[in-house]
C-alpha cells in the first residue's frame, strides 16, 4: 500500500517543518520510551518495561525506527493528516452530511464513525462549555474492505467523503500496520499474566466488524495565553490500545495514575495536576483504553488525559493528529480475561447481577458518558 506523503493543497495549514520548538518552562510529564524494533525481536527486558508502563501511568513513547511498520506510521501519518486537511476545508453543510451517529436498532445510533462537529461534546460539565475541535473518525473496516465498489463497504458505503477515499489504500496500509503494532503489545501485555496472546487476539481480529479507526482531528489556533480553550475534554479512552501520531504541543495527562474507566463527571479521580506531553519526533504516543482495564480486572491502567490548543509560539498554528483506536469486535463480551495474573471475579450477588454488554454497546455508553452528542440519543 502506497504511504508518501501527498503534496500540500493550497495554502496548507499543516505545515509541520515551519512548527516552532515545544516552549521551555512547562510542567511535562517524563514518559519512557520503548522501542518497537526491541518489541518485535522479543526482547525480554523491553517487555518487561512496557508491563510495568501499562501497571501504572498506562502511556510511552514507541520509537518507530527500524522497523517496517514504524516507517509506514511515521511516513503515513503526514499524509493522513493532508486527506484530514482537505476533508475539514468542506464546507459545513457537506461535512455535516457524513456526521456520526447513523441509526441503528430501535432507532439509536450506533455508529461513532464519521464527523464530528465543533462544540458536540461537553468540555466542562459545570460551565456547560463545549469542546472547540472537529473530527473524522474513519472506520478500519471499510477501508481494508475487500471490494472496489465503496456502496459494498460493510459501514458506511459510499457515504465518505472524496479527500478519504481518493486515499483508501492509504488509510488502509495504515490501519494494518498501526493494528498490527497494537496487537504486539496486547499479546506481550497479557502473556505476563499468564493469559494465551491468542484469547486478546481473537477478540480484535482485523477482519472482524469492529470499532476500530483512524481518527484525524483539527483544533483551532488558540485564542488566548492565560486560560486555554479545551479542545478535547478530560477522559480516558473507550478502547483497548490507542497508538498517537502528532506534531504540536496540547495533549495533557494527570499527573496520577488514574484508574476509573468511566467518571460521569469527567474529572480525574485522584489529586494531580495536568502535565504537557511533548511530541518526540519519530515515535508514536500510546496508551491503553478501557477495554484493557476491563479484559484484565483493572491491572492496567487507562490514562486520563485532555487536549488544549498547543502552548506558546505553537499556538498560533491549528493543531492537526492521527490517532488509530484499537477497539474489540462490536459482538465480544466485555468481561475479564481468566488467568493467573488477572485477579478472580467476585462471588458477591452485585458482581453476579453486572450487565454483560458486547463491545459496541459498551462503548457506545461510554460516548454518551464523556457528553458526546448523537442525533436522537437519548
Amino acid at each position: 500500500m502506497p504511504h508518501a506523503e501527498s503534496p500540500p493543497p493550497a495554502n496548507s495549514e499543516f505545515n509541520p517543518s515551519e512548527y516552532p520548538p515545544f516552549p521551555s518552562g512547562l510542567p511535562t510529564v517524563q514518559l519512557e520510551t520503548i522501542s518497537l524494533s526491541k518489541l518485535l525481536a522479543r526482547d525480554a527486558e523491553e517487555q518487561t518495561r512496557v508491563f510495568e508502563i501499562c501497571k501504572g501511568r498506562g502511556f510511552f513513547y514507541l520509537d518507530l525506527a527500524d522497523s517496517t511498520a514504524g516507517d509506514t506510521i511515521v511516513r503515513g501519518a503526514g499524509a493522513i493528516a493532508r486527506a484530514g486537511e482537505r476533508t475539514f476545508a468542506l464546507p459545513l453543510d457537506e461535512k455535516m452530511g457524513y456526521l456520526m451517529g447513523a441509526t441503528g436498532p430501535a432507532g439509536k445510533p450506533r455508529s461513532l464513525f464519521g464527523y464530528k462537529q465543533v462544540g458536540a461534546t461537553l468540555a466542562d460539565k459545570a460551565t456547560g462549555v463545549r469542546d472547540t475541535a472537529e473530527f473524522f473518525n474513519v472506520a478500519k473496516d471499510d477501508m481494508t474492505a475487500a471490494c472496489a465498489d465503496p456502496a459494498d463497504m460493510p459501514r458506511r458505503g459510499d457515504s465518505w467523503p472524496a479527500p478519504i477515499l481518493e486515499q483508501r489504500d492509504l488509510f488502509a496500509g495504515y490501519m494494518r500496520a498501526a493494528h498490527g503494532v497494537g496487537m504486539l503489545i496486547l499479546g506481550l501485555l497479557v502473556d505476563k499474566l499468564g493469559v494465551d496472546p491468542q484469547e486478546i487476539w481473537n477478540r480484535h481480529r482485523l477482519g472482524e466488524l469492529a470499532g476500530d479507526h483512524v481518527r484525524i482531528t483539527r483544533g483551532p489556533p488558540r485564542e488566548k495565553e492565560e486560560m486555554p480553550e479545551i479542545q478535547t475534554p478530560s477522559h480516558t479512552d473507550f478502547g483497548t490500545i490507542t497508538i498517537l501520531m502528532n506534531w504540536l504541543g496540547g495533549l495533557q495527562v494527570w499527573s496520577e495514575s488514574s484508574r476509573s474507566a468511566v467518571l460521569t463527571d469527567g474529572q480525574p479521580d485522584v489529586p494531580g495536576e495536568w502535565l504537557w506531553v511533548v511530541p518526540k519526533p519519530g515515535c508514536a504516543i500510546v496508551n491503553l483504553g478501557d477495554a484493557a482495564v476491563k479484559f484484565t480486572d483493572g491491572v492496567f491502567c487507562s490514562g486520563r488525559h485532555r487536549v488544549t490548543p498547543a502552548p506558546g509560539p505553537q499556538g498560533k498554528f491549528p493543531r492537526y493528529s492521527v490517532v488509530y483506536f484499537v477497539r474489540p469486535e462490536d459482538t465480544v463480551i466485555m468481561e475479564a480475561l481468566a488467568g493467573e495474573g488477572i485477579p478472580k471475579p467476585q462471588t458477591e450477588p452485585a458482581a453476579e447481577k453486572e450487565e454483560k454488554l458486547t463491545a459496541s454497546e459498551w462503548i457506545y455508553r461510554q460516548a454518551l458518558n464523556l457528553g458526546t452528542q448523537f442525533p436522537g440519543a437519548k
